[in-house]
């Protein structure tokens, strides 16, 4: 369902399920209250619902990588840790059985959540993580970009203006 062509974060959001061969993708930003986020953009969803949905820090899969400030995972390895419900409404509505949700941006006050998803179980790897990680800081340059109209984004060693890793070809 796509509804946003042109925007350089709807086709990042499209890239990232299509490359990593995931069901779903979605973006969460941050809400007016600035201490919950809500979905914005979503890939290969198959209903709205996601649009009046949130995320608070530490609730469900989305939460918890917030609260980490790194991706996790929740895939047919996986068990709910020491009673932090992994699963959230999100994945319900899409029917998703295996997801994985990174931050973009700092752990203390990132810019938005990404998660993805398949509706079959599965495992996600090590080096599939760290393509979400990536996709996520590629996501945060585009929000800032996006926000400030400026060609420097953040990394953990300061400011960079370093290119884009995604190709600038449409999908």
């Amino acid at each position: 369902m796509v509804e946003y062509e042109g925007d350089p974060i709807r086709r990042l959001i499209d890239h990232l399920r299509i490359s990593s061969s995931n069901d779903f993708a979605a973006l969460a930003l941050p809400r007016e209250d600035g201490r919950t986020f809500a979905w914005y953009y979503a890939s290969g969803n198959m209903n709205y619902r996601y649009k009046w949905m949130i995320v608070k820090r530490g609730k469900g899969l989305p939460g918890l990588a917030w609260m980490l400030g790194e991706a996790v995972a929740m895939d047919a390895s996986s068990r709910d840790l020491a009673g932090v419900k992994l699963e959230c409404s999100l994945m319900t509505a899409e029917g998703l059985r295996s997801a994985a949700a990174a931050p973009l941006g700092s752990s203390a006050s990132p810019s938005g959540i990404v998660i993805m998803g398949t509706r079959q179980a599965r495992l996600y790897t090590a080096s599939e993580l760290q393509y979400l990680n990536s996709c996520a800081i590629e996501m945060n340059f585009a929000i800032q970009l996006q926000k400030y109209g400026h060609q420097a984004h953040q990394t953990e060693q300061g400011m960079t203006s370093e290119p884009s890793t995604y190709s600038n070809e449409p999908i």
